[in-house]
Formats: C-alpha cells, structure tokens, sequence
C-alpha cells in the first residue's frame, strides 16, 4: 500500500505519460525500490525513460546518471548489495583530507580575475578535467538497473506501433499473440531503442510504419539459450525469465493485451551462463 501511495505522489508531481512498477533489487539490510517514467510524446523513435528508486521509506529519488569513471570495474562487483546507498565501494577521493582541492561553484567564477581566466582559457587547447567521484552504491545502482532493462524489458510483438511522425504509441488494435504464437520466442522484442544494424535500417526505410516487429528480437540474444519460456497449465499465459539476470521474468496472456515485465533479485548477473549452456 505504501509502495502504490509513492507511486502516486510520485505522478502527481511528474510530467510522464506513464509511471510504471520496474522491479526490486533486494539489498542486506534494505531493498531498492524502482519505477519507470515513460516520456512517448515528442519523442523520436523511442520513449524517453526515466528511474526513481526508494528503499522502505517510500521516498522516491531520480537515479544519478552513470559513473563512467569506473563503468568498467561495475561488473567485476560481485558482492550483493548493502543497502545503504552512501557506500563507497571504489575509493578515489579522500573526502577529510585537508589538501583535496575545492569543488568549484560556477557562481563563484565570477569573482576571477578576468585577465587572469583570458590567460589560462584557450580556444582548442584547454584540457577538460573531471573532478575526481566516489563510486558509491547508488551509482552501482544507477548502472545495474540500465543494464538489466538494456538486457531484459520484453514486450509481445504487435504491442506498440510507430506512428507517422516516429513517435511509438501502444497499439489499440493489439489482442494478443494466439496461443501458437506465445510459445515462439521470436514473437517478443526487447523494449528499447533498436541496436541491431537491421533494425536501424528497418525503421530508416519507414517500413517500421507498416508492421511491428521493427525492434530487437530476444531469440538472437547472446549466448543463445539466455531464454527460458514457460506455458502455464491453461496454455494462454506465457512466461519468460531471463537467465542472464536472473530475477527479471516477462508474461504475456495469450490472445489478450496484457503483458508485462519485472525484475526482483539480487542485481547480480550470470556471467558464467556461456560455460553452463
């Protein structure tokens, strides 16, 4: 009840076309709560996506955007997740040290000498430089939730159409996969922006405006087995867990518009799946 209060509040209060349940990333000594914010208006090709995440007090908070000064030492953390998301798990910055240079406050550039900034500024020769981040918990966070919607996030193919302006909007014409369908993994896609070179050209060639299958098939994911889909009892529901994060699992009723997708686990990926398939 909490959650679905938060949810709410978080609506109001935002400027979404659709605010949805992503998923839980369960934590030692607290979870991670996520929500999705889709933005389709205006929006080329794909809806924009926006991540909030909460722990048990219900407030929620827009994910950082990615760490890139440490993207690549994410996926050597194999350790599960805290739950306090001020932890620092690589350490660069020693925030008491007494010789560590100040932050700069873009209001306080004013005060500079002007001369003095004409003299170190240059037009093609300035150095950029990055000030030096923590990697905390919260940006592991950040990282692992955008790569597992990256990876996982199916959607049934028919579900959603391009319009003649490239903006994607739900299919009001979708009933469903029939039952034979369902069963076929190459009838779900991922939901995301096409990263397939065929795909790319697919929707560049406006054909996407004429059939629904112009985003990334899941049965050509890497390694291929990644997959798992299961029939319930009746035949009519489908559903589709992924082996690579597993926790993420998909549903589709067979011959109907309700689908779906969420994501509870431990935020850990498979990465010794290649070896186990």
């Amino acid at each position: 009840m909490k959650l679905e209060l938060a949810i709410l509040k978080l609506n109001e209060s935002q400027q979404f076309d659709q605010i949805v349940f992503w998923g839980k990333i369960e934590g030692i000594s607290r979870d991670y709560y996520i929500v999705v914010g889709l933005k389709f208006r205006q929006q080329y090709e794909f809806p924009h996506k926006t991540f909030f995440w909460c722990n048990e007090e219900f407030r929620f908070a827009e994910l950082p955007p990615i760490n890139r000064e440490h993207k690549d030492k994410v996926d050597g953390i194999r350790t599960l997740f805290s739950g306090d998301h001020t932890k620092v798990l690589i350490k660069v910055v020693d925030e008491d040290d007494p010789n560590r240079p100040p932050d700069v406050n873009p209001d306080q550039q004013a005060d500079v000498d002007p001369e003095k900034k004409l003299l170190e500024d240059t037009d093609d020769e300035k150095e950029l430089k990055v000030t030096p981040k923590n990697f905390t918990e919260l940006d592991r966070l950040a990282y692992v939730i955008r790569a597992i919607d990256i990876d996982c996030s199916v959607i049934p193919v028919g579900a959603f159409r391009l319009t003649p302006n490239h903006e994607l909007r739900y299919n009001d014409e979708f009933r469903g996969l029939s039952i034979p369908e369902s069963e076929n993994l190459h009838n779900y896609m991922h939901f995301r922006n096409p990263q397939t070179i065929e795909k790319q050209e697919y929707i560049a060639r406006e054909e996407a405006l004429f059939f629904y299958d112009f985003l990334d098939p899941i049965d050509k994911d890497l390694p291929y087995g990644c997959w798992a889909l299961h029939k319930d009892a009746s035949k009519t529901i489908a559903t589709i867990r992924s082996l690579l994060w597993p926790g993420y699992i998909a549903y589709h009723r067979a011959n109907s518009n309700i689908f779906g997708g969420v994501y509870i686990g431990n935020g850990i990926k498979n990465v010794d799946l290649p070896f186990l398939l």
